[in-house]
């Protein structure tokens, strides 16, 4: 797989998942209360972030300022969040708590940022 495919692939993903919970804000409330206090918000709070995020840094072949770096830099960013998350659960969860209202509109709102620009560089920015 190339960073390209990978970045078609995560776009598409991206702006799905997005437009879902943008379109059930309440749903997505809900459902991040609960995530927060059970396993499974460990899992899909920092496991899945370090698998994806190790899985976009395999394709970097180099450090030249390109359209390549916005993978290199979302994938060094989920790695973060994902080390993070699963170093400190404490924190995470206190932090995810206390902001749990906004944060479905916020997530689903950079998700939907990061997959259009992942679906610009997929299918558009080697065009030019």
């Amino acid at each position: 797989m190339s960073y390209l495919m990978f970045a078609r692939w995560f776009g598409v993903v991206s702006v799905i998942l997005s437009l879902g919970i943008l379109f059930n804000l309440e749903n997505a409330r809900e459902m991040a209360k609960h995530l927060v206090k059970s396993e499974s918000g460990y899992i899909l709070g920092g496991v899945l972030p370090i698998i994806f995020g190790t899985l976009s840094l395999m394709f970097v072949d180099s450090f030249q300022i390109a359209w390549t770096s916005v993978i290199t830099l979302v994938g060094a960013s989920m790695l973060a969040m994902g080390i993070f998350r699963v170093f400190f659960p404490d924190s995470w969860a206190a932090l995810v708590s206390s902001h749990i209202e906004q944060i479905p509109f916020l997530f689903s709102l950079f998700g939907l940022m990061l997959g259009v620009v992942l679906l610009y560089v997929g299918y558009l920015a080697q065009s030019f």
